[in-house]
């Protein structure tokens, strides 16, 4: 019944998952009937954002080409300062080149507004600093950003600086070749500065006259206000203007000079075809997804009958369906908005232009597509309100413990390190453990080293390890302490004579005392045991012996007595002899088992091992014993084998092991009622069971009957000294084989076990 309602159960998650699929495939299903109002609506929203997007576009390239301009106006002044340098060969500052004056500024003169603390050297400083970062920007940023192409010419000397193998100076004479120069370049312009420093632009190809007017309106007095830079038109005015050279640069490609423009063109389509989408319905279509599915989740598993939420569906781990649902979230923009445009569009793996493919073929593989992703995304949102479900239904912790990969990983973490520490603090201080003192020594060494290699850091570190050493070693001490006040507490225990207790805790390295203790517990307790068995076998001996010998006795002298009558008869007298004879007879038997069981006990008794054939040997017991059998009215059933089973034993102590056994069945077996004897080969052993229904209530165990003295009637009215078991017992382990009683109602069974040849 159990394993029935195990298959219901099993089937029953089996059919809720189904379920479950199936409606979410439905409604996957449901969703590509959105596809084409989104589409419509989109294109509306596209065309009116159209506008919007060119106009910023358009601002977006002017402001690039703006501070491409602004960045030429600072290298000018940089390709001077190295043209300068080059000249003189000497290491000249900015100010050494550009400085009007080498004294104290008169800062009353021309201004209302001076800072009585402004100097020359302050000034001479701060212009340094501008344009050392104007240099670095130059070499850093522009040439790389723009694969700005430079030539720039001392107009009195003739020394010149370039970093291009064109060669931009056939435009300074205007030969015949600087018309291909020219081609070679988008943009490209001629910048000339004059012995006064009047500047003139002979051409300025790549961008409008309205940029090169705009490049004229640069000045120095603009770059020291943004440097909020006091007085700035009176400091600029003691800067030298530029004068004296020609600088040509080229720029080889469009996309340099308007990379940002480029960029943001095909982020800004991009968006505003998103935002359009997003406008359209599709974030609609999706939220309005989402909240169906995760109210299903919540509602489904409520109605019992589906077996929804009992199956793998609500057993996924937090983890898992959350990095699902951010990995859903993720892919709207990017995956589900294309998706949309490209299955209306016909674009999905370009199928509606292959010629594999026709049209509906083409169209049902595409929507089956669709079906999968959304059913993989509603699957994913669908585990999660079940497990989220499963939260209100189950305690936190258990739902942590239950439903978290984190805490199953802490747990293993946590069952590792239990053992690893256990490991290593548990020395068996009866043996060698230089391995474990090793690997802590070794582990130690490797912290000192990674703490000496990480200076400042190391010392911190060493000192939060000291102090998670000392807590650790300290607690490991307690635990020792602990540990030893319990063993020794047990020792004081056993030695006065309470041999019943145990210690069920761990002591760590005391654990080999503990387990030498508990042998030495165990040794007092069985050797009590056996003291006190002894003395209850002494005091039976007494009272069990006694009797039995005073029985026949008593008849005996009994008997005696009556023969010193002169007037009896001769049938009395032949009457009382036989009397007499029997008791005496009875009185020997039982002085021989006694003698016999004392031998046995003691193990002095002579064992004269032989090739012993067991079939034959019963066989030849149960024949001579046949006629006792019929008079005890028992059918008696022997299941012997035909071939030769031969071990190593004392003929005469096995056949009396036997002997002894069948007596029993015979004087103890119910009448009319049949008995057995089986002899069963078992590899190499032979295994004899005697079995026999009992006619007294069986009131003891099969280990009491063993015992000595001890009859299958305890009122001792039969015959039997109560040592025939206990005797075939001892002769059965004196030649090494097994004799085991077993009871079962009045069922009474006795095998005997021995190894053969």
């Amino acid at each position: 019944m159990l394993d029935t309602k195990l298959k219901n159960n099993s089937g029953r998650r089996g059919a809720g998952l189904f379920i479950s699929i199936v409606i979410l495939s439905l409604l996957a299903s449901a969703v590509l009937l959105f596809y084409k109002p989104i589409v419509e609506n989109a294109k509306g929203f596209i065309e009116t954002s159209k506008s919007t997007r060119e106009k910023d576009l358009e601002n977006l390239k002017e402001s690039e080409e703006d501070t491409f301009l602004e960045n030429l106006f600072k290298s000018n002044y940089v390709l001077k300062w190295e043209l300068e340098r080059q000249i003189d060969n000497k290491k000249y500052s900015a100010s050494d080149i550009f400085s009007n004056n080498t004294g104290v500024f008169d800062i009353t003169e021309n201004t209302e507004n001076a800072d009585p603390n402004d100097s020359y050297e302050a000034f001479k400083d701060d212009f340094n600093e501008m344009m050392d970062s104007w240099n670095y920007e130059f070499f850093y940023t522009t040439l790389p950003s723009y694969q700005l192409e430079y030539y720039v010419v001392d107009n009195k000397t003739g020394n010149y600086l370039t970093n291009t193998g064109a060669k931009f100076s056939a435009l300074l004479n205007d030969k015949e070749d600087a018309k291909n120069i020219k081609d070679g370049y988008y943009f490209c312009t001629m910048m000339q500065f004059d012995k006064d420093g009047n500047l003139s632009i002979p051409y300025f190809q790549g961008l409008s006259n309205e940029k090169k007017n705009a490049y004229l309106s640069f000045n120095l007095t603009q770059q020291m206000v943004d440097r909020n830079w006091n007085n700035a038109a009176w400091y600029a005015s003691r800067v030298k203007r530029l004068a004296g050279m020609t600088v040509v640069y080229g720029v080889k490609s469009a996309s340099l000079l308007q990379s940002d423009y480029l960029s943001q063109e095909d982020y800004m389509s991009y968006w505003v075809i998103n935002e359009a989408y997003n406008r359209g319905g599709a974030v609609y279509l999706y939220a309005g997804s989402f909240l169906l599915v995760m109210l299903l989740g919540f509602l489904l598993p409520a109605i019992k009958p589906l077996g929804i939420g009992k199956g793998i569906e609500a057993k996924v781990p937090v983890e898992i369906w959350g990095l699902g649902m951010a990995f859903t979230f993720a892919i709207y923009e990017e995956g589900i908005l294309t998706l949309i445009k490209e299955t209306v569009t016909g674009d999905v793996f370009l199928l509606s232009g292959n010629h594999i493919f026709n049209e509906g073929i083409a169209s049902a593989v595409v929507n089956v597509f669709n079906i999968l992703v959304w059913l993989f995304i509603f699957f994913v949102w669908f585990a999660a309100a079940l497990s989220i479900r499963e939260l209100f239904i189950k305690k936190p912790v258990r739902y942590l413990k239950e439903n978290t990969l984190t805490f199953r990983f802490l747990g293993w973490v946590g069952r590792v390190t239990k053992r690893g520490y256990h490991y290593v603090t548990s020395f068996d201080m009866s043996k060698k453990d230089n391995k474990k003192l090793i690997l802590l020594l070794g582990g130690n060494l490797f912290l000192m080293i990674l703490f000496c290699s990480m200076w400042g850091v190391g010392i911190f570190g060493a000192i939060i390890y000291t102090g998670v050493l000392f807590y650790f070693i300290n607690k490991y001490k307690k635990k020792v302490t602990a540990d030893y006040k319990a063993i020794t507490e047990a020792a004081v225990r056993i030695s006065e004579g309470n041999l019943e207790g145990t210690i069920d805790e761990d002591l760590g390295i005391f654990n080999p005392l503990k387990e030498q203790l508990m042998k030495v517990q165990q040794g007092f307790r069985k050797a009590v045991l056996e003291e006190t068995k002894s003395q209850k076998m002494k005091t039976e001996l007494i009272t069990n012996v006694s009797h039995d010998l005073k029985t026949p006795l008593t008849a005996i002298i009994t008997y005696v007595d009556l023969l010193k009558d002169k007037n009896l008869t001769e049938e009395q007298i032949d009457s009382y002899i036989e009397t007499l004879d029997r008791k005496a007879l009875r009185l020997k038997i039982l002085i021989e088992d006694l003698f016999e069981m004392s031998k046995a006990a003691s193990n002095t008794i002579a064992m004269n091992p032989v090739e012993v054939d067991l079939t034959a040997l019963i066989k030849q017991l149960h024949f001579e014993l046949s006629d006792r059998i019929e008079k005890a009215d028992i059918d008696f059933r022997a299941r012997i084998p035909e071939e030769k089973v031969v071990a190593w034993l004392d003929s005469d102590k096995t056949y009396r092991i036997f002997e002894n056994l069948l007596i029993n069945m015979c004087k103890y077996t119910l009448p009319n009622s049949r008995a057995y004897l089986d002899m069963e080969l078992k590899e190499k052993e032979v295994f004899v069971t005697v079995r026999n229904i009992s006619q007294a209530e069986l009131d003891f165990s099969g280990e009491e009957i063993v015992e000595r003295f001890v009859r299958g009637d305890k009122a001792r009215n039969s015959e039997g000294s109560g040592l025939g078991l206990a005797i075939a017992k001892s002769f059965t382990e004196l030649q090494g084989g097994t004799f085991q009683v077993i009871t079962d109602g009045d069922l009474f069974k006795v095998v005997v076990g021995f190894k053969i040849l």
